[in-house]
């Protein structure tokens, strides 16, 4: 077994043509909140060994601290990573302004509005202390709401100017104040964002040892009935044999479907994933067949027109039914690693076509593999080679690897 760095957590593997690139979330205080940044390893050995972290993004942060009560930091959760068609890596991440996030909904702002259109094309909206709003456009400009071009410019992490002047971070609360010399904490900004969740998304085009800035999609994906929380749901999305990525992303009302023909540059999503259980993890496979099946509380959504609308399908063994966090990996059988009563297993089916053809209804083995005896979370499978697997899920307050061989 291999540990990553302590206080990781939620973490996300993919193997991009042998090079497995491990992302995870790494906190100094709570769990859920506080100062949270991703970091990534990767290892050319098929998980043998594996290379330094890198710190991938850094949540501006008025104050970073291990109480866990701290929330004068903005933060990142749930990395979700898939390989795309042209070789690129691409990850999907849930981001929070400085509050405490899902963790306690009274810190967010429900009713505010977060984006609005302008010239065809939803924009990001900040606001001043007396409730103005200001957009922000493509390249970083700001106008007000007379369309009206100002002196301010956003960069991709939240950082204000005033023409050369540097005004603060638009996701921290509090006024305008000093940065550390050392540059590792910053001030609120005049001009403010809703808080509220936003997806950002990055890619590596180097097999994960470098990635670019963060792009923040949720103008794509979010509508009005998610409300302020549309997160991702932690672990691996899929690309499926034409080319499509799909991502799996939550709300309070279920879970969503995100996807992208263009290798990540441009993204959609479904209205909604029926039948799958809803608020926990979701899983994507493809079958020989190419119908797409969502795992999720257990539960199994199937889709025949490449994740735009779902069916009903199959259910996952009793045994493991009622994990909320599961991971779901098809090739020549279906596994699925999931946490119960008795720790982290992992369940094999083997793909056994129907009368028609489909594969929707899997024969599952009353055999599981044991993984982690306690305190198993989180998990994520890849294919190493033939029969080994690789699972990366979180023990405690750590994230580790651990190769499988099946039999």
């Amino acid at each position: 077994m291999y540990s990553f760095p302590d206080k990781t957590f939620s973490p996300a593997l993919v193997n991009s043509e042998g090079t497995l690139v491990a992302a995870m979330c790494r906190g100094a205080a709570g769990k859920k909140w506080g100062y949270i940044e991703i970091i990534t390893q990767t290892s050319a050995d098929g998980g043998i060994s594996w290379s330094e972290a890198k710190t991938v993004l850094q949540p501006p942060a008025r104050a970073i601290s291990r109480d866990a009560e701290n929330t004068k930091s903005a933060f990142f959760l749930n990395p979700v990573l898939a390989s795309a068609p042209n070789g690129d890596i691409v990850m999907l991440v849930t981001f929070f302004p400085e509050s405490k996030g899902a963790a306690d909904s009274k810190y967010l702002e429900k009713k505010k509005t977060a984006f609005t259109y302008f010239d065809g094309e939803r924009h990001p909206i900040i606001y001043d202390r007396d409730g103005s709003y200001y957009i922000i456009m493509n390249d970083g400009a700001v106008i007000d709401k007379t369309k009206a071009k100002t002196a301010f410019t956003v960069d991709a992490a939240g950082e204000l100017y005033k023409d050369d002047e540097y005004m603060g971070n638009i996701y921290l609360n509090g006024a305008q104040g000093k940065s550390e010399t050392e540059g590792k904490t910053t001030f609120g900004s005049l001009l403010k964002t809703p808080k509220r969740s936003y997806i950002f998304m990055l890619k590596s085009s180097d097999k994960g040892n470098s990635w670019s800035n963060p792009v923040n999609i949720t103008p794509n994906l979010d509508n009005e009935n998610d409300g302020p929380l549309l997160m991702t749901a932690s672990g691996s999305g899929i690309t499926t044999s034409d080319g499509r990525i799909i991502m799996p992303l939550y709300s309070p009302k279920g879970a969503v479907a995100v996807y992208s023909d263009d290798n990540g540059d441009t993204w959609n999503r479904n209205p909604r994933m029926p039948y799958t259980g809803g608020k926990g993890d979701t899983t994507f496979v493809q079958t020989p067949d190419k119908l797409i099946h969502g795992f999720n509380c257990g539960r199994n959504a199937v889709s025949d027109d490449n994740g735009i609308l779902w069916s009903k399908g199959g259910k996952l063994p009793s045994s493991i039914a009622d994990s909320k966090k599961s991971a779901v990996l098809a090739d020549v059988n279906i596994f699925a690693a999931a946490k119960t009563k008795k720790g982290g297993v992992l369940a094999t089916a083997d793909l056994f076509s129907d009368k028609k053809g489909n594969y929707k209804e899997f024969k599952w083995r009353k055999e599981l593999i044991p993984i982690e005896a306690e305190n198993f979370d989180s998990p994520c499978i890849v294919k190493i080679k033939n029969n080994v697997l690789g699972v990366a899920y979180e023990v405690k307050e750590k994230a580790v690897f651990r190769l499988i061989t099946i039999e």
